[in-house]
């Protein structure tokens, strides 16, 4: 803290009028250093038109960015310390990954590309989560972006298209179909798994 006041040109006691203690300013500072990189990252995500291009270009970014830079991959990946607590407990989790996939989500929702009825918080985390998965695995040369972006592309891809109903449900058996759901909003079948009811 005294090479903080040092820095800023204040006295110890005056950055604590600002920051209760040590993990407070630490809090701040990934807040904002994850603002920086979301900012980056839009700019990958707004070159997308559909969600789930969004979605799989904007995981990979960020995760790539974590890879080579630690606060990036501490925002991500918390390490369960007493500052990884306060960050969960402020809510910054929730706040980065909403300023990051909402306006996204919203257009999609308006473009009824996305149900307007699955709970906000829930796709926050499965993104997190997601993200979480491709960094780690990039990191542990378990795979490539390239590799990912064809996972994501195979596996993410359905779970992000919003079903266009066309009369047609598929079965156990695939010659018998059913009425109900279709190939999704973005062009894409969902896997057959997700379509069976047992």
């Amino acid at each position: 803290m005294d090479d903080i006041a040092s820095e800023v040109g204040l006295s110890r006691p005056s950055v604590y009028r600002y920051f209760a203690d040590r993990d407070d300013l630490l809090v701040e500072l990934i807040m904002r250093h994850a603002r920086a990189i979301n900012d980056r990252a839009h700019k990958s995500i707004s070159r997308q038109s559909s969600l789930p291009d969004q979605v799989i270009e904007g995981v990979l970014k960020i995760a790539d960015n974590a890879r080579r830079d630690p606060l990036t991959r501490y925002a991500i990946d918390t390490d369960g310390s007493s500052l990884s607590r306060r960050m969960i407990a402020s809510g910054m989790s929730e706040m980065i990954r909403a300023e990051i996939w909402d306006p996204y989500l919203d257009t999609a929702i308006a473009n009824n590309e996305l149900s307007p009825g699955v709970p906000r918080s829930d796709i926050h985390l499965w993104l997190g989560n997601l993200l979480k998965m491709v960094m780690r695995g990039v990191e542990d040369g378990e795979g490539d972006l390239k590799r990912y972006r064809s996972i994501m592309r195979r596996f993410g891809r359905p779970c992000l298209c919003e079903p266009k109903r066309t009369g047609r449900r598929l079965t156990n058996d695939k010659r018998s179909p059913r009425r109900g759901a279709g190939v999704g909003s973005c062009g894409h079948e969902p896997p057959t798994a997700l379509l069976h009811s047992n």
